[in-house]
């Protein structure tokens, strides 16, 4: 089965990704059956991709009036994943990172026609990792999308080592027709790419405000005005050329050596975690969201992610 003829698509978990990973799908023109064992939630999150779609809408980023894009999207409350599945031509898994948990709904899925492809959006484990006791590993591959999911332009494909060659370009081919842009991992690791270029920042970070270099207000400002600026439009290599190779190479001769290579997240970073300042989930975090539901700091940041989606699509365009 080619992508074009990927009709019906099964996210399972209805969480703040399954959202997103079920909007891009409806969005593409393809019947959406968003399935989780709780009736509230699914009906909390069809509410969200209600207004995220008019959201859209205000910032000219929909081809359909997000009534018809939403009536592709069915409710499905239910724990019996074989069953309820059973039709569609490529299903998502969308639920929390618990080994235990994804394996579980894997096992659910494994009897279903070998040509259906079955996608994790794991952030965390390889393939390998959750295919160790199916019966149809070929058909399992990993499809890392970023939060929030409805935006982000980028996904990454990422493979365990009986993947089958053909269903990663099928998957391929399937995230450019959602207009998303999709990243090949090419070798089976922890973190994939991203997570692991973000997590030696976040080390380096957390070195930063532990030693009170700079304030979080401060650190997010330089970055926002220096490399998070450039970043949008030019890529890290493409800014090394920009640079100059030679420069790049004598810079990383003197950094490398003198940058943190702790091993424990920041012991400031895990105090607040204890304390439940958990970010904009808890009200507080790095910054203090008192008086600020959750949902009108949500707006707000994906307001300034949706004008950035914008301009990117224009430029990629």
């Amino acid at each position: 089965m080619k992508a074009g003829e990927i009709k019906t698509v099964a996210v399972i978990g209805a969480g703040t990704m399954g959202v997103g990973i079920a909007q891009s799908f409806a969005e593409a023109g393809m019947s959406v059956r968003m399935i989780d064992i709780d009736l509230q939630v699914l009906e909390q999150s069809l509410a969200r991709v209600d207004a995220n779609l008019r959201l859209f809408k205000e910032f000219n980023l929909l081809n359909e009036s997000p009534s018809i894009i939403l009536s592709r999207i069915e409710l499905i409350p239910s724990k019996n994943m074989t069953e309820e599945t059973t039709g569609c031509d490529f299903i998502v898994e969308s639920v929390p990172e618990v080994m235990d948990i994804k394996r579980k709904i894997f096992g659910h899925l494994d009897p279903l026609p070998p040509e259906v492809i079955i996608a994790s959006n794991t952030s965390s484990f390889t393939m390998d990792m959750l295919t160790e006791n199916m019966k149809t590993p070929q058909r399992m591959v990993g499809l890392h999308y970023f939060n929030p999911a409805h935006i982000i332009p980028a996904v990454e494909i990422h493979m365990g080592k009986e993947t089958a060659g053909d269903v990663v370009e099928r998957t391929r081919a399937l995230v450019i027709k959602t207009g998303k842009k999709p990243v090949i991992v090419q070798k089976t690791l922890p973190g994939f790419i991203i997570n692991r270029l973000t997590g030696a920042m976040e080390r380096e970070i957390d070195f930063l405000i532990d030693e009170g270099i700079v304030t979080p207000e401060d650190l997010d400002t330089a970055v926002k005005a220096s490399y998070g600026f450039r970043l949008a439009c030019i890529g890290p290599m493409a800014a090394e050329d920009m640079i100059g190779l030679d420069t790049a190479a004598r810079v990383s001769g003197n950094i490398f050596r003198v940058l943190s290579n702790k091993t424990e997240p920041s012991p400031v970073l895990i105090d607040k975690v204890e304390k439940g300042e958990l970010g904009i989930k808890s009200g507080k975090g790095w910054y203090d969201y008192a008086g600020q539901s959750q949902e009108e700091v949500t707006d707000k940041i994906n307001r300034r992610l949706l004008k950035q989606l914008a301009l990117f699509k224009s430029v990629e365009d």
